[in-house]
């Protein structure tokens, strides 16, 4: 039986992640065993490594040391945020560094965009797209007693998340406003420990909370990719108001109620008046079961390993 280890950093304070996208959590719903970067000497009972993507700046050094020295492991170094921004940025430098190591590949939670899809051009066919897994025992199943709003939450931000924004600031001083209820993002507190977070709504409390609405906008970015809020959507089971990401197919795609900025009131209108929305719901979930599935994913994982020839022990 092949065995995946993820390797997370010794400095971040994995406690104060807002969700399951990285550290402890995001192995958990994999199914994969944890170990710290400091202690890679136990990693000899391991056929395939994948490193957290918040590896800290001054652990690089080891890490590459850790890489060299178990040439016979393939490692996966996953990459998130795929935006140009992160020009620069060590751990995207360090991406770019390794391009070249024969036991080096790039697993992205996001189809290949912007910086990633030129970072993962240097990695040739050592790169693979295993999206964020969908956990069915994570669904909330109440459907009475929901706030008839449309939940919009996340950060308010015009260049990475230009939907979300034109939507937000159309409602802040309109009287549409009252059919919206806004959560604002909690912040990054695990960056800071000076900071505060602007609330504790996060992980399964985020999930208890949406469930309390009957709609939630999602809003894939300016790169149209599927953001974990799409299955958070999913495990509260609220009707998918906006825009999906580019990796849904069509049919999917379509589950969506459109709220347009050119035809924005009209649209919401439809939104409250039309009938036999749930169904929307049980669609996505299922399409989410069978497509991402942690046991799937491994699979895919395994199988790319096998594909290219991996050498594992």
């Amino acid at each position: 039986m092949t065995k995946t280890v993820y390797i997370l950093s010794d400095s971040l304070n994995y406690s104060k992640l807002i969700c399951d996208d990285a550290g402890p959590g995001y192995a958990a719903l994999m199914g994969w065993d944890c170990i710290n970067l400091a202690d890679h000497q136990n990693m000899f009972n391991y056929d395939i490594a994948v490193v957290d993507n918040r590896i800290q700046e001054n652990e690089l050094d080891l890490l590459k040391q850790v890489i060299e020295s178990n040439s016979s492991i393939p490692f996966f170094l996953k990459i998130v945020d795929p935006f140009y921004e992160n020009r620069g940025h060590p751990y995207y430098n360090f991406l770019t560094g390794m391009a070249g190591w024969n036991n080096v590949y790039l697993l992205s939670v996001y189809q290949a965009t912007e910086l990633a899809e030129e970072i993962g051009k240097l990695y040739n066919n050592r790169f693979i797209t295993i999206p964020y897994p969908y956990i069915k025992s994570k669904e909330v199943n109440n459907t009475t007693g929901r706030k008839s709003k449309i939940l919009l939450s996340g950060a308010i931000n015009k260049v990475y998340y230009p939907y979300r924004y034109a939507i937000w600031q159309k409602i802040t001083r309109n009287l549409a406003r009252l059919f919206f209820t806004i959560l604002r993002h909690p912040g990054y507190v695990e960056l800071d420990d000076t900071l505060a977070p602007e609330h504790s709504i996060i992980k399964d409390e985020y999930i208890a909370y949406l469930s309390k609405f009957k709609y939630m906008l999602l809003c894939p970015g300016r790169c149209n990719i599927e953001f974990m809020k799409f299955n958070e959507c999913a495990y509260a089971g609220c009707i998918p108001v906006g825009l999906p990401p580019n990796s849904y197919p069509e049919d999917i795609k379509n589950l969506f109620l459109k709220l347009r900025l050119s035809n924005f009131y009209s649209d919401l209108l439809s939104i409250f008046l039309a009938k036999n929305k749930s169904h929307s719901v049980k669609k996505l979930r299922d399409y989410l079961s069978k497509t991402h599935d942690p046991n799937l994913l491994n699979a895919h994982l395994i199988a790319f390993v096998n594909e290219n020839s991996i050498h594992t022990s």
